[in-house]
């Protein structure tokens, strides 16, 4: 079904293709267009960076809730007393409360109460400096004829670290009236982030690398590089297309998660072990990550290495991290498959008022006053 799906929207975008020169696409048309575009960017924009960006760094660096002791009260009640003298081995009842980021509500409202709606949104300006600083890095490293393009993205996320420590620490701590430049660190923290950020941009480059490789050795983008090759395409051609891609996003996933997201967590546990003293984190934290991070003070580095920090992110944390991602995918799914349905309505909308136009025939929506 899928494929021939698949068949007939090529064979329809290649239709509307050869009615170009006797269509002219109307401004409203373009209105709308643009309109949904910017409502879809907007709203898978905010799902990206509130809950697949912000939650997830808040989750990566919550130390397991300690167990709440309930001991019992004195009473002077004698049953109790005989019960309490038969069983002296009674442990004391123990009730582990859920993480804060166990689930996006309890996040989001931490989140309210710490400041307001806007708080969905903490640490965005430094977030685009760096996007920005990293984009225009990478096109001056690149004009060197001699470095590879997958290594231009790493050296660029490496030099703009430092951007991305004091995204995370604003994140993840407690309000400040600080402007987001005054809460970089220092230089001398660069050294200790540089080797996990390169590590985590180079996973990056190997998951995105390996997918569009074996795309260009099937041979997919060949078969759809004009409209009459999309038109030219049979149902079976249309069926290994489909399962080719499906393989292909599949593979991506994996590697996503098995080399992007621990190198991720990495080096989130270690910006957060470089947090200052005078920043309290707005979930439990455990600084010394269980007696491993040495402060300067004492010789230590005053940060937990990369390692270190893998490892003492507990299984369950895990866990809920991958169900925290799975969301946001489904998420974004079903808000990409909403938005390709208005779409496609509208695409039918516009070419056929815009055919009938062509045609010589009256388009109803416009509206005769004489």
């Amino acid at each position: 079904m899928s494929a021939a799906l698949a068949h007939n929207l090529m064979r329809r975008g290649a239709e509307a293709t050869l009615y170009n020169e006797k269509l002219q696409l109307p401004t409203w048309g373009i209105v709308l267009f643009g309109f949904t575009a910017a409502i879809y960017l907007i709203v898978s924009g905010v799902i990206e960076y509130t809950l697949g960006r912000i939650v997830p760094t808040l989750l990566m660096i919550e130390s397991p809730p300690e167990a709440i002791v309930f001991q019992p009260l004195a009473t002077d009640d004698t049953d109790a007393t005989l019960n309490k003298n038969t069983n002296t081995n009674t442990e004391a009842q123990a009730i582990k409360p859920k993480p804060i980021t166990a689930s996006f509500r309890a996040t989001l409202r931490l989140l309210s109460q710490k400041g307001g709606f806007r708080a969905r949104f903490r640490g965005l300006s430094v977030f685009l400096v760096n996007q920005m600083a990293v984009s225009w890095i990478a096109q001056i490293v690149s004009l060197l004829p001699w470095v590879p393009r997958s290594v231009v993205a790493v050296v660029a996320s490496v030099l703009c670290a430092q951007l991305s420590v004091a995204w995370t620490h604003i994140v993840i701590s407690e309000p400040s009236p600080k402007m987001w430049f005054r809460r970089l660190p220092s230089t001398k923290t660069w050294r200790k982030v540089a080797a996990p950020t390169a590590v985590l941009a180079i996973a990056e480059q190997v998951t995105v690398l390996i997918p569009v490789s074996l795309g260009m050795m099937s041979g997919i983008s060949a078969k759809l590089q004009t409209p009459d090759q999309m038109a030219n395409i049979d149902s079976r051609q249309a069926w290994i297309i489909t399962l080719t891609g499906v393989g292909i996003g599949a593979l991506a996933l994996v590697l996503g998660f098995l080399l992007v997201v621990p190198a991720d967590v990495a080096l989130t546990r270690v910006q957060a072990s470089l947090l200052t003293d005078s920043d309290e984190t707005i979930v439990p934290f455990d600084r010394s990550f269980n007696g491993k991070v040495i402060p300067e003070i004492v010789g230590g580095t005053g940060a937990i290495g990369m390692l270190d920090a893998w490892k003492s992110f507990d299984w369950a944390a895990r866990v809920r991290l991958v169900k925290a991602y799975f969301k946001v995918f489904l998420m974004q799914l079903a808000i990409a498959a909403v938005f390709v349905v208005v779409a496609v309505l509208e695409v039918a909308l516009v070419l056929g008022k815009s055919k009938k136009v062509a045609d010589g025939e009256p388009d109803s929506m416009g509206l005769d006053l004489m």
